[in-house]
């Protein structure tokens, strides 16, 4: 554990916990994409399997319990309690075309051919896209709330933070996890033009960030 690993820890719980009190302190789902946080739920759900395999360490545990029930209470809210607040037609993206590639491309990079390690291989490679029908509903809609920029922003800092922690634990131990810094590259590439907006627009005292609408 380094610094830049658990600050990136920090940041993704902030971020889940920063959606999840937004959507239920205002008893709305609206701008929200549901079809991101079933992925993300997905994500969860096939990387930590070795809850009931392993132990590595009671802040691993916790963290993954926590991420868990998180991410399955937030997916409750957007289609069960508040779904009459749910957007589902902006919300429109195509997950198919993230899942079918994603699954293939597990079977063929990973670094044992089973079953665990087939699904880490997807969760990481699932990871890396999961914001895309978000990110594709904000340009959809051509605005979002600070509230909901304030949690894409903690989720792409996490992922930089992560990216600075495989930097350090490449120079200090060596380590290097091809799977996950290449998938973390891309989706770092995903929040650039958000983290542009987010500093231009959003921290500048705007109610929400507007995005140019697709042609």
């Amino acid at each position: 554990m380094n610094i830049f690993r658990l600050s990136g820890d920090v940041c993704h719980l902030v971020a889940i916990i920063i959606l999840f009190l937004k959507i239920w302190r205002s008893k709305s789902c609206a701008g929200i994409s549901g079809k991101s946080q079933v992925l993300f739920a997905l994500v969860f759900t096939t990387r930590y399997l070795d809850l009931f395999t392993s132990f590595i360490s009671i802040y691993n545990t916790v963290m993954k319990v926590v991420y868990l029930a998180l991410a399955y209470a937030t997916v409750s809210l957007i289609y069960f309690r508040f779904r009459n607040s749910y957007d589902s037609e902006s919300d429109s993206f195509r997950v198919e075309f993230l899942l079918v590639p994603v699954a293939g491309l597990s079977f063929l990079e990973n670094y044992a051919f089973t079953p665990m390690e087939i699904l880490w291989t997807f969760s990481i490679y699932l990871e890396s896209v999961a914001i895309l029908p978000q990110l594709f509903m904000i340009t959809k809609t051509g605005e979002a709330e600070s509230i909901t920029t304030h949690y894409l922003f903690f989720l792409g800092l996490y992922r930089v933070l992560y990216l600075a922690n495989w930097v350090w634990r490449y120079h200090v131990e060596g380590f290097f996890d091809q799977i996950a810094v290449v998938s973390g590259v891309v989706q770092t590439i995903f929040y650039c033009d958000f983290f542009y907006l987010y500093f231009t627009r959003v921290l500048r005292g705007s109610g929400k960030m507007s995005l140019p609408m697709p042609v």
